[in-house]
């Protein structure tokens, strides 16, 4: 049995994938302990893993003060209950991860929630891109923080780019990844097990539902009255169903709705992903690799992070279309959503990519080559 510590930033994309690996670690009879915000404390401890709660981290701070305290707190945490692990896991926005490790002396593995970066990739990012990572940056590690900590010379680009682990488990099919050829053997490509990780309270009628079925969320991030009113003026009344993700917004507050549309503020993704025949997103990576993993086409809506590039990725692998998420009229919503229902090509592509992803790598071939590591780190010493 070895001892693993495992840190993370309190973001539900960037946690949720790494909470697998998590489980199927103390499985194996490792002993894992996780470093994350306090309100993870349920879902972490659900997968046997001993939650340890950011030091140091006052209660009641808004999701802005969180992001900015979060990076000072991981690492301040990790590095007083560090001592004595065998290895470190961390995910890639946390990008301290290598640093911590150094300094204890351990080896440490990478987890990606996204699809890798590359040089070339990194590059072509878009000029939005380049620049939320600099406003990250200067957010979570400006020169006082920097100072403090010592480590002046780490950016988010740059070290998520060079800061390379002994293996880096990207959590996504090889096949999407962009530019796969520019990563070399560390990089293993897995679809983590999808898990619900929230009961809903309600009860989705599928059985009362006439096909085809198209379900909307754009995620935990943006919720708009608008949006949700320009689907149902898409979908109201036609011979299709559909399940909506209102997300912040209240469903009561969108008027009349007609009796093909269902409209909830959440929705159990899982459950109904396995029922759906279109999944309209934003293109999360989470949400795309729930898609894939149960062969669903899709029409990609991106807006912000990995969203265009995951997009891009969907339509090159044509496993659905992408289009503007704003503004578009429900016109052209219809039209395009009706343009990948109607394509038996891209259904194939779709259950193909389901086909792959589960004769893929699994979890328990992770912890494979994890084991190795720890093994050969056991040798040195």
């Amino acid at each position: 049995m070895s001892k693993i510590l495992m840190v993370n930033v309190p973001y539900s994309g960037h946690t949720n994938p790494t909470l697998p690996l998590t489980r199927q670690l103390v499985n194996r009879g490792h002993q894992v302990t996780y470093i994350n915000a306090p309100e993870w404390k349920e879902k972490i401890e659900a997968t046997g893993a001993v939650f340890v709660p950011y030091l140091d981290y006052p209660e009641g701070l808004s999701a802005q003060q969180k992001k900015v305290r979060c990076f000072k707190a991981a690492f301040h945490t990790a590095m007083q209950v560090g001592a004595g692990h065998d290895l470190l896991i961390y995910e890639m926005f946390f990008y301290l991860g290598k640093t911590i490790a150094d300094r204890l002396g351990i080896p440490c593995v990478r987890q990606f929630s996204q699809p890798a970066w590359s040089a070339k990739n990194a590059g072509r990012a878009s000029f939005l891109r380049r620049l939320s990572c600099l406003i990250i940056d200067a957010q979570v590690l400006n020169r006082k923080v920097a100072a403090e900590l010592g480590v002046k010379d780490k950016r988010l680009i740059e070290s998520v780019l060079y800061d390379k682990a002994a293996i880096n488990i990207v959590y996504l099919p090889e096949k999407f990844q962009p530019y796969r050829q520019d990563f070399d053997q560390s990089f293993v490509f897995c679809v983590p097990p999808m898990q619900q990780l929230i009961v809903s309270k309600h009860h989705i009628p599928f059985e009362k539902m006439a096909k085809p079925i198209i379900y909307i969320s754009m995620g935990s991030i943006i919720s708009s009255k608008i949006f949700c009113r320009r689907c149902i003026k898409a979908f109201g009344n036609r011979e299709l169903s559909v399940i909506l993700n209102t997300g912040k917004v209240n469903p009561e507050e969108l008027g009349n709705i007609p009796p093909n549309i269902w409209a909830y503020s959440f929705v159990p993704q899982l459950e109904v992903l396995q029922n759906t025949d279109l999944f309209i997103t934003h293109g999360g990576m989470n949400s795309v690799n729930e898609a894939m993993y149960y062969g669903v086409p899709m029409l990609v809506m991106p807006i912000v992070n990995d969203q265009p590039v995951n997009a891009q990725r969907v339509e090159k692998l044509n496993l659905g279309r992408k289009v503007r998420a704003f503004p578009i009229t429900a016109a052209v919503l219809y039209k395009r959503a009706m343009d990948v229902l109607n394509s038996h090509d891209i259904t194939n592509s779709c259950k193909n990519m389901e086909k792959e992803i589960k004769q893929g790598i699994t979890i328990d071939n992770v912890i494979d080559i994890i084991e190795g590591i720890l093994q050969e780190d056991d040798c040195k010493r």
